[in-house]
């Protein structure tokens, strides 16, 4: 019977025959009968060597058969190395070799003309300044030489994440520059107390356009030489160079890696073009050669930059180079470097840990409470201490899922084809998809099932008692994580044959749930019967409106915390939170000058704290406007930051202490416990318990103009 060889064969099995090799090595070949004919694989040895550029070994260089890591071997001292390797039959095959600090470097063969020779050219440094990142093209099929040429589907995928959108949202500009969007026009703004002045207009060099200035922000509280009234504004057009800001806040380190030139410490005003279109992009991200954790974050510290310096030859200016995961990657226009830690948490600690210093002028943080710094952005250590720490699981798992429908990166890459042009079939979880899934990205949303909620009822005489849990049973940091904006909100509701019960005991709302207005009686605040005199409360409450008064209990929730506030040490005094037990709520009627008229009495003591919020909903629609929601019957989970004056929930950059933070840590789970009354016609009833996400705190959001939403992620319900 003829044997069937694979296309290697002819000139192959004659060199084999030849040599006798066939005789010596007898189980290179194996046969199975199909449709009658003996289909063999071929298989042999290949020896070689790896050099460097000035023709040195390279030791421990890693040397593989294309595609398949079962083949891995290192070299030794001399930079020599043995594999073997087995004919599939399918596409052009290549040995690879690679290691960090290298371009990968690949030879195809027709034969095993061995030894093979790979010279690996070293990544010289420093990071080269003079180099302009590339446009990764539109993520649409072209012919145009960028990313979108071979990576379609990755392009058009990092295009609708938020890292797309990183430098260019205007929560970032405005906070940055210190405008809102509230008022539009002069008047407006000044009666607010603003300043209406010309600015730059984000994104470009010399667009400069009218802006009202309020509420501070990063150029105007940092630096001293520009912002004030008396000043121009620190991105106006006719600054004097004495007044030129000098202090950044590090906000363009991560939000704009891309802007040329040096790397770090740059203006956020300076990203024009591709730095503010398209924010943290593929050049920017592959042109990180490693992480160094003991940096601070951001471009050109905690990730260092290996940008080329040796020049390119033909259409390259500089010879290409591009860091990622996969040891073989010998594409000349790619001039692949394996870097592990693309596919480890790791990398995304370059942003996503940071823990700073106090920014503001003359400010400074307790050194004995935080000695390594305020940690404002936790995720990597919330994931580090966490259940999910695991090869397996890491931040990547999550937020860039494997495709299991690929076979490469390449969009025209197959199984057919693979080779040094077209790459060579990878493992789903090394085809993973670059949409960096935020929370409420994908259907279902990633936060969609992250926490459950469970409740509990019991009888206490006439009165319902409640326990509501909240666990985080679908995250691998805590919930919420990331910018400390963040908050969950619990909103508990009960209700019987009689109607909606009144909350009598237990936690309620703090303010990061937000109010129109907030006092305390005694304060510029008085109650008689019906009626409330208070100046702020009437100029910020509308008729329709609800006034919700809690009371302070002195007794302390003692939270299962994260970072600092997970200190077993730590009282429940220490950890920040005083229980805020509901006193009564009631509906605005009226308002005539600094006097609201309610729709019944509230007992309210001296102390008390007083908020005008919004009504509850019938239903709790997923994705409405965010309501003032202080003071009702649930709890918050936050990291609540505080400035130099103990103001509450202000942004990260004026921040220099952390009141309390009670968000749930994953495995963990926070229970609250509530009290409500029960008039004597009831006899039966229901609890629900509704959990929302509130990625923009509402009263930052109206003070800046923003949109804020909340988005039910968890519901619970019990009879009683």
């Amino acid at each position: 019977m003829k044997p069937v060889y694979t296309r290697l064969g002819v000139g192959l099995l004659c060199l084999l025959v030849a040599s006798g090799c066939e005789e010596e090595e007898p189980s290179t070949e194996t046969g199975t009968e199909e449709t009658g004919e003996e289909e063999k694989l071929l298989s042999f040895e290949v020896t070689g060597q790896v050099l460097d550029g000035d023709g040195g070994p390279v030791f421990e260089a890693l040397v593989r058969v294309g595609g398949r890591p079962e083949t891995d071997v290192l070299t030794d001292a001399d930079g020599m190395f043995t594999l073997w390797y087995t004919e599939i039959g399918l596409g052009e095959p290549a040995i690879v070799s690679s290691k960090q600090g290298y371009r990968a470097k690949g030879v195809e063969f027709f034969k095993p003309e061995t030894p093979v020779t790979l010279i690996l050219r070293e990544v010289k440094g420093p990071d080269n300044l003079e180099y302009v990142y590339q446009d990764p093209g539109d993520g649409q099929e072209s012919m145009n030489e960028d990313c979108s040429h071979c990576h379609t589907s990755f392009v058009a995928e990092f295009l609708s994440s938020k890292h797309s959108q990183s430098a260019m949202n205007p929560l970032v500009q405005d906070l940055y520059a210190g405008v809102t969007a509230a008022y539009e026009e002069a008047s407006s703004c000044e009666a607010a107390g603003g300043v209406w002045a010309t600015g730059v207009e984000p994104g470009t060099e010399e667009t400069w356009v009218e802006k009202c200035y309020l509420g501070g922000g990063v150029l105007p509280d940092l630096n001293e030489n520009c912002g004030g009234f008396e000043q121009g504004m620190c991105d106006a057009s006719d600054l004097q160079e004495e007044e030129f800001p000098v202090a950044f806040g590090a906000c363009a380190d991560c939000h704009a890696p891309g802007i040329d030139g040096v790397a770090g410490g740059r203006d956020l005003h300076e990203a024009v073009g591709l730095a503010y279109d398209i924010g943290v992009h593929c050049d920017v991200c592959h042109k990180v050669a490693d992480i160094d954790m003991t940096q601070p974050p951001g471009v050109g510290q905690r990730l260092v930059m290996g940008r080329p310096s040796e020049p390119g030859k033909n259409t390259f200016v500089w010879d290409p180079v591009y860091y990622g995961p996969l040891a073989d990657v010998p594409n000349v226009i790619m001039g692949g470097s394996p870097q592990p830690k693309f596919n480890e948490s790791q990398f995304c600690a370059g942003c996503h840990q940071q823990a700073q210093e106090a920014l503001l002028p003359g400010e400074a943080l307790d050194s004995a409470r935080w000695p390594d710094g305020l940690p404002v952005h936790d995720t990597y250590a919330e994931w580090q201490n966490g259940p999910y720490n695991q090869e397996t699981t890491q931040c990547q798992w999550c937020h860039m899922p494997a495709n299991m429908e690929r076979t490469n990166g390449v969009d025209i890459a197959s199984v057919e084809n693979q080779s040094i042009t077209f790459g060579f079939p990878r493992e789903p979880e090394d085809i993973r998809r670059h949409i960096f899934r935020s929370p409420l990205q994908g259907e279902p949303r990633l936060i969609d099932g992250s926490v459950y909620v469970s409740l509990q009822t019991s009888r206490d005489g006439q009165d319902l008692l409640v326990s509501a849990s909240v666990a985080n049973v679908g995250c691998g940091h805590a919930i919420p994580t990331g910018e400390p904006m963040r908050a969950l909100v619990l909103v508990v509701e009960a209700s019987g044959d009689c109607g909606s019960l009144e909350p009598i005991g237990g936690m309620t709302i703090a303010d990061v749930g937000a109010a129109r207005a907030q006092g305390v009686v005694g304060d510029g605040l008085t109650s008689a019967g019906s009626t409330v005199t208070w100046s702020a409360g009437a100029a910020a409450a509308t008729p329709g409106d609800v006034l919700r008064v809690v009371s302070p209990t002195g007794q302390f929730d003692d939270y299962e915390g994260v970072g600092l506030f997970a200190d077993s040490a730590l009282s429940a005094e220490e950890k920040g939170m005083e229980i805020l037990a509901p006193v009564g709520s009631a509906s605005v009627i009226s308002v005539e000058g600094d006097t609201l008229l309610l729709d019944r009495e509230i007992a309210m003591d001296t102390g008390d704290v007083v908020y005008v919020g919004d009504p509850a909903p019938e239903t709790w629609e997923d994705g409405e406007d965010a309501r003032y929601l202080a003071g009702m019957a649930g709890n918050t989970f936050s990291k609540v930051l505080l400035d130099a004056g103990g103001q509450r929930n202000v942004a990260h950059y004026k921040a220099v202490d952390i009141a309390s933070d009670n968000r749930i840590s994953p495995g963990q789970f926070a229970l609250t416990n509530h009290r409500f009354e029960v008039p004597g016609a009831c006899t039966s009833g229901a609890v629900k318990a509704t959990v929302l996400y509130r990625p923009i705190p509402l009263e930052m959001a109206a003070r800046r103009g923003w949109e804020s939403r909340d988005y039910t992620i968890a519901t619970g319900r019990a009879d009683w």
